[in-house]
């Protein structure tokens, strides 16, 4: 099995075309469209939806402390 992952930081730069393009080329595909904020490749590809499952996040981020080593790297970012 060979994937592809199409990503960019940056929103706009044709990461859904481009992945719709190569879908539409492939034979026996699947594709899972990850942008937690628009995910919108069903738009372009109108596919038959066999399973769907709910995405709960949360916006705050949690340390935890049992595997924190306290190298500072959290502090920095």
């Amino acid at each position: 099995m060979k994937q592809l992952t199409v990503l960019s930081g940056k929103g706009g730069t044709g990461k859904t075309t481009l992945t719709a393009s190569l879908t539409v080329l492939a034979e026996n595909v699947v594709v899972a469209d990850c942008d937690v904020d628009a995910p919108d490749l069903h738009m372009l590809l109108h596919p038959k939806i066999k399973e769907t499952q709910d995405f709960k996040g949360s916006k705050l981020a949690v340390i935890d402390e049992s595997k924190c080593v306290k190298c500072g790297l959290c502090r920095e970012n």
